[in-house]
């Protein structure tokens, strides 16, 4: 009989050994799956050591063996209450950080130094071994750490079909051990030997039929959710960010033709009238049929064959000031796919500078070189003391650094406003 039960949990930490080298290679390397291969372990460990029980020939032996097992029976709960709100992606708070693993740690020290009291076993002999006080102290606070853990997982995994055949599994994993474990304290059923162990091995292959068909343990299903929640968080940030600068930009410079639209009317200049009204009418077109791309979530980067085709049409719309545009190298089409930054990036100052500046004058450098594109836009407004930056600047900053290039920004009070970008090729 103790030559079967040893093969039998020989065959169980092997079991738990695969599981463990699946775990390893399939899953990524997170800290909840860190947290569960530290389980697997104690429970091989746990099973390993029945088989060192049975194999004592004194009460040394013995007690080495009872030592290894209590490793995870005194952790084991507090880990997987640990592991569960880690894979849920909760957080813990207060007590229930520290005390679990303390509480765990203290039992484990009562094992430890049985000898001078014994209250965790207050029988420990070959022939026998009575457990005490603390020994189901622990398998109380086990108890109630692994039932925490499955109530958090239990209410935390999705609804759909796969996942309720999931749940069903992570509940089996959780019942079984604890049902085995109960019979065995309770005496209902009198074996030579803690079946415990076996009840966390059929825990473990629930985990592992969890992990190959439900995916439970590969944590690419998670992964791709975040990925796709960040994406279209991003891609609403930029729809976002694209209709602010339309209707920010085709408002402001509406706005300064009927200036000078009512500037020309007073002086009875009336083809400019007709002129400023019709710059007007036009750029209310364009701005509808951006303000329209952006809501379908269509990118207009490659709007522009050439980086300076933007640039000199936003010069172009301005007549409220002067806005001078100096170009240095050669534009090409090696430069194209940065024509959409430019362009957001210079009608953005160009708004702001119309709105906030009361500046007389505009410049813009953009200056092409082998390995990047520079931009310089001025003007001589009356600047700021402190830089505050809000939706517009924002804006320009994270298009570039997303680009992978910089910004710089320089301004004081009276001495205009300078905007510095490097995008590289």
């Amino acid at each position: 009989m103790t030559f079967v039960l040893g093969l039998i949990y020989m065959l169980m930490t092997g079991v738990v050994l695969v599981s463990m080298a699946v775990l390893f290679l399939k899953g990524k390397k997170e800290r909840y799956n860190h947290i569960y291969l530290v389980i697997q372990g104690m429970v091989a460990l746990w099973c390993a050591s029945q088989v060192f029980v049975l194999l004592a020939e004194n009460k040394t032996e013995l007690a080495v063996a009872y030592l290894l097992g209590n490793i995870g029976i005194c952790f084991i709960g507090a880990f997987w209450y640990y592991f569960a709100v880690a894979y849920t992606g909760g957080r813990i708070l207060g007590l229930g950080k520290q005390l679990p693993f303390w509480l765990s740690v203290l039992h484990f020290v009562l094992v430890l130094t049985n000898p001078w009291h014994h209250l965790y076993y207050t029988v420990f002999e070959m022939e026998q071994v009575i457990h005490g006080i603390f020994f189901y102290t622990n398998v109380v606070m086990t108890y109630l750490f692994i039932f925490a853990g499955a109530v958090i997982l239990y209410r935390n995994l999705g609804a759909g079909e796969e996942e309720k055949k999931e749940k069903l599994l992570i509940i089996i994993s959780v019942l079984v051990p604890v049902f085995l474990n109960l019979i065995y304290l309770t005496g209902l059923v009198q074996p030579s030997f803690d079946i415990t162990p076996l009840g966390f091995a059929i825990s473990i292959l629930c985990v592992l039929c969890a992990t190959i068909k439900y995916r439970f343990m590969d944590l690419k299903r998670e992964l791709e959710v975040t990925s796709e929640r960040l994406l279209l968080e991003q891609e609403r940030n930029r729809i976002a960010q694209q209709v602010h600068d339309t209707v920010g930009h085709t408002l402001t410079m509406i706005m300064s033709y009927m200036k000078l639209a009512e500037v020309a009317y007073k002086n009875q200049e009336s083809d400019q009238v007709e002129e400023y009204i019709g710059r007007a009418r036009t750029l209310t077109s364009e701005g509808i049929k951006e303000l329209r791309q952006s809501i379908n979530q269509l990118r207009r980067e490659a709007s522009y064959e050439l980086v300076t085709q933007g640039i000199m049409q936003l010069a172009d719309q301005v007549k409220e000031i002067p806005v001078e545009v100096t170009v240095q190298g050669e534009d090409s089409e090696a430069y194209s796919h940065l024509s959409g930054i430019v362009y957001d990036c210079v009608r953005e100052s160009i708004t702001n500078t119309l709105k906030y500046a009361e500046a007389s004058g505009m410049e813009i450098l953009v200056r092409f070189q082998k390995d990047s594109v520079e931009l310089m836009i001025a003007d001589n407004g009356k600047g700021c003391g402190e830089l505050m930056e809000h939706n517009g600047i924002t804006g320009i900053r994270e298009r570039v650094e997303r680009a992978g290039g910089k910004v710089k920004i320089l301004s004081s009070a009276g001495e205009g406003f300078l905007t510095r970008i490097k995008l590289p090729l």
